[in-house]
């Protein structure tokens, strides 16, 4: 269930958001020089997520995909298979292990999860939040108001590509995202963020 939620939370529409960010504008760019190209990424994924003492919570792998407007295709490989998909308009959660389904309308709250980095709506990234760079390739994204589900989040890039994004909620608990195997800008077909229910299984609607 942990999983799910930390994916969910990476779904949603575009809402206004009001205020206006901090941060020096050559950071601002640099983030936005980086993110402006993505229309769409695949990627192998290691996910784990760390209590605040560093303790290991969980740890999972599998396929990531995106593509714009608002489209997600997550598939959790290990150690229990898991998918989260999204269209922009339906959010699927299908656990195979509980033999279910849980069908959802997307989420209407962008700016409190990470899908802003990829929902290609820069100008409400730079209104939301507080945004620095650390190092080259490197930046921090902190919410400028209460109400979002990450207390802080961290974005990496690797020669000019999604390499790496932290999350830190609260209470201190960190789900750290290392993609591997980063296929830019492809060639993603429609029916890949279309979820098929499978015949027997339980589907819960969520409207």
């Amino acid at each position: 269930m942990r999983l799910i939620k930390s994916i969910a939370a990476m779904l949603a529409l575009v809402t206004s958001f009001a205020g206006h960010a901090g941060g020096s504008p050559e950071d601002i760019q640099q983030l936005r020089d980086l993110l402006q190209p993505i229309t769409s990424l695949s990627a192998q994924f290691k996910q784990q997520i760390t209590d605040a003492d560093g303790f290991e919570i969980q740890a999972s792998e599998g396929l990531f995909q995106i593509a714009q407007p608002n489209k997600l295709r997550w598939v959790v490989a290990q150690p229990m298979p898991q998918q989260v998909i999204s269209d922009g308009v339906t959010l699927w959660l299908f656990d195979p292990d509980l033999e279910q389904v849980v069908i959802q309308p997307f989420d209407a709250n962008i700016e409190s999860t990470p899908a802003i980095l990829f929902s290609g709506d820069l100008e409400r990234l730079d209104r939301a939040y507080f945004i620095q760079q650390l190092s080259a390739g490197v930046f921090t994204l902190t919410p400028e108001q209460g109400g979002s589900l990450f207390a802080g989040l961290e974005i990496g890039f690797a020669d000019g590509v999604p390499s790496s994004i932290a999350l830190t909620d609260g209470l201190g608990q960190v789900t750290r995202i290392t993609f591997t195997e980063v296929a830019y800008n492809p060639v993603l077909a429609d029916e890949l963020f279309v979820f098929e229910i499978p015949a027997d299984v339980d589907v819960i609607r969520n409207d």
